[in-house]
């Protein structure tokens, strides 16, 4: 399916735009699963919509838990088999986390913005974050 992607020259020869390319895909799917989570919860249940960012932590701990997996094993073909990159990979997630939680109070609440589209903003600032910690400290 993504076959011609493979042989464009500059991902076939270049392994940090391959797995650029890898993240986005997962981080793409991933990403779906998150805003999955939330309208659910936002949109469902008034609780949730009243306490937007406890949705968003949520939201965030599902995708980041199979987002761990895919990553480990398909983005950076990681073999390694200890602890402590996965409790590396958690610091990076809580990063994010801190980093997406400030973004998206500061839009909503100060400069006023739609939830829905301050998280799309936010979560592509955290992204591009998130692959370079991942990529140079996580699964190196």
């Amino acid at each position: 399916m993504f076959n011609w992607i493979r042989s464009l020259p500059i991902i076939r020869n270049h392994l940090a735009v391959r797995q650029l390319v890898k993240f986005t895909i997962s981080g793409g799917i991933f990403t779906i699963v998150d805003f999955g989570v939330y309208i659910f919860l936002t949109r469902l249940f008034a609780f949730w919509y009243d306490h937007y960012l406890w949705a968003n932590l949520i939201s965030i701990g599902f995708s980041a838990t199979g987002n761990y997996f895919v990553n480990k094993n398909w983005t950076f073909r990681s073999c390694e088999k200890n602890f402590s990159q996965y409790i590396k990979f958690w610091v990076v997630v809580l990063i994010g986390v801190a980093a997406y939680q400030y973004l998206l109070l500061v839009l909503v609440e100060k400069v006023l913005m739609y939830d829905l589209l301050a998280k799309v903003l936010t979560a592509s600032v955290v992204m591009f974050l998130r692959f370079l910690l991942q990529k140079f400290w996580v699964f190196r």
